[in-house]
């Protein structure tokens, strides 16, 4: 049986970050075996737990500075050069995945 995925996508103050924190409240209380990622590089702080994050990896605002960008620009950008590491995510999830089966 495959995982199942969900990719939260949505406009800034849109609710994303609310939709996580409550997943992450039903998943725990179903004790749903779960990996969680976020691809927020501007997200000041998490409402929800993570296994992987991209601000360990990608500093957005030196992002910006290095390249001079704006806001918009620095998160595609920091999106970008996170994607050239995306194989190593792969890995770490497939490392993982015997674990996550239910």
């Amino acid at each position: 049986r495959s995982p199942v995925a969900c990719l939260v996508l949505g406009m800034a103050g849109s609710g994303k970050s609310t939709l996580m924190q409550r997943i992450g409240v039903c998943i725990h209380e179903k004790q749903i075996p779960s990996y969680v990622i976020n691809l927020d590089p501007a997200v000041s702080k998490l409402s929800y737990g993570c296994n992987i994050d991209i601000r360990d990896t990608v500093n957005y605002k030196e992002v910006m500075k290095q390249y001079k960008l704006g806001p918009n620009g620095g998160i595609m950008t920091s999106l970008n050069l996170f994607a050239t590491k995306f194989d190593q995510v792969i890995d770490l999830m497939e490392k993982k995945a015997d674990s996550l089966q239910n």
